[in-house]
């Protein structure tokens, strides 16, 4: 198979993060995990590592926010880089860091940094998510 260069790296890494927020999108974390390595880790924080880490973190996701959205506004590629800004929107139906259900629609940006091994899967992750707006949206800060 013939080597892609570094413009074609970058266009299928970014392809494989939009197609991963997608199939978190539609609950379907199975297909989800297929685009991190089996070895993946989040450097952001500390987390189980491996697809089983992101697989329970993604499903966790879920459960908490049932009908959680990711909208990716910004997704930026070099090399074996992506770096994405997306706003999550979700109904806060269950409690969330001690709060009852509100019933209110949450939004909040986040931001995203992924490594990309040769074969396109992420291996490496760094989240930075905007805790502060939703803690005021659930009435946790005023």
């Amino acid at each position: 198979m013939e080597s892609l260069n570094k413009i074609e790296v970058a266009a299928r890494n970014k392809a494989n993060y939009l197609k991963a927020k997608e199939a978190f999108n539609k609950k379907q974390v199975d297909q989800c995990i297929l685009f991190y390595a089996l070895t993946h880790e989040v450097k952001s924080k500390q987390s189980e590592k491996g697809r089983e880490g992101i697989k329970n973190f993604l499903e966790g996701l879920h459960q908490s926010w049932e009908d959680i959205q990711i909208t990716v506004e910004h997704a930026l590629a070099e090399d074996n880089w992506v770096m994405g800004r997306s706003v999550a929107t979700a109904t806060h139906t269950k409690v969330v860091l001690g709060v009852q259900p509100t019933h209110k629609k949450i939004t909040a940006t986040f931001w995203d940094l992924h490594l990309f091994n040769e074969d396109g899967l992420i291996i490496e992750t760094w989240n930075l998510m905007d805790n502060l707006a939703i803690m005021q949206q659930i009435g946790l800060l005023k």
